[in-house]
């Protein structure tokens, strides 16, 4: 190594060898072209490696987004179908208020607040949600005051019919109806309170409405006897049983058994007498029976 030259190096073997000089000035013009090119792959891989983290992330921002576009959608559907049932509820509003016939008026509501042109917010399905959600409420403005005096009423009509003794306390034939007849022990005109239904011994003997026992045990006439206190004035008397089967203070239900059918008391033969008294007074059970 001489004068300006740097580095002097041979290639190939010997005879056939090629002697290559490198200048000093051509050395620094080769490191420095070097350290400019691993500047550049260095930066290079850097922009690479960022670019694939920002394109994994951007997968990763289109799913979240495909899945709320989803769900969305999903929403959308439920609102549909909460529309139908809606729909649903209003006509049967309508029909309940007709069965009551309640007329009452409704009264002007206010109204107010800040307001978005629908147009502005139709092409966004979130926004289109919210629109929707909106009509609904208003298609739901029913007066709270109006169902509480239907469902009242209801309730009220409800509990009467549950009141009114049906249906036959046991199943049998009449032998002696409601009104004036003979009495079969002193052959004189005498008012007879209800209904006898012949029937065998032993057979269940039901409630023909759901009420309180107000008593159960035995009395002279009527021999064992249940009379049960179905409310709104209604109560009803089986007398003549073999036997009780419910105690007094007792809840029962329709078509609960009371007793068995017996001949106990002033009584001719095995049989129920029925009776339904109205506000104390005693009416035809007859009209009960269906």
């Amino acid at each position: 190594m001489s004068g300006d030259h740097l580095f002097t190096f041979r290639v190939g073997y010997a005879g056939r060898s090629l002697e290559v000089r490198v200048g000093r000035t051509a050395a620094m013009v080769a490191v420095s072209v070097l350290g400019v090119l691993f500047v550049l792959l260095t930066q290079g891989i850097y922009d690479i490696r960022d670019n694939i983290s920002k394109l994994h992330e951007l997968r990763a921002l289109r799913e979240r987004v495909s899945d709320q576009n989803l769900a969305l959608y999903h929403l959308d559907a439920k609102f549909e179908g909460l529309s139908a049932e809606v729909e649903r509820l209003r006509a049967m509003d309508n029909r309940i208020r007709s069965l009551v016939k309640a007329n009452a008026s409704k009264s002007s509501r206010g109204v107010g607040g800040a307001e978005t042109p629908e147009a502005s917010v139709a092409n966004r399905l979130d926004k289109l949600l919210d629109l929707k959600f909106d009509r609904m409420k208003k298609e739901l403005l029913v007066d709270v005051n109006d169902l509480d005096v239907l469902g009242e009423t209801l309730d009220s009509r409800r509990l009467l019919l549950e009141s009114v003794p049906g249906g036959w306390p046991v199943r049998g034939t009449l032998s002696s109806v409601f009104g004036v007849r003979n009495s079969p022990f002193t052959e004189t005109p005498v008012f007879h309170h209800g209904l006898d239904i012949v029937a065998r011994t032993g057979m269940p003997v039901a409630a023909s409405a759901s009420g309180v026992v107000v008593k159960s045990g035995y009395e002279a006439l009527y021999g064992n006897m249940v009379v049960v206190d179905h409310g709104a004035g209604y109560r009803s008397v089986y007398a003549h049983l073999s036997s009780c089967s419910v105690e007094e203070g007792a809840f029962v239900n329709r078509g609960e058994e009371l007793g068995k059918v017996g001949s106990t008391g002033r009584s001719t033969g095995p049989h129920l007498h029925y009776e339904v008294r109205v506000n104390g007074l005693p009416v035809n059970p007859a009209r009960f029976l269906n």
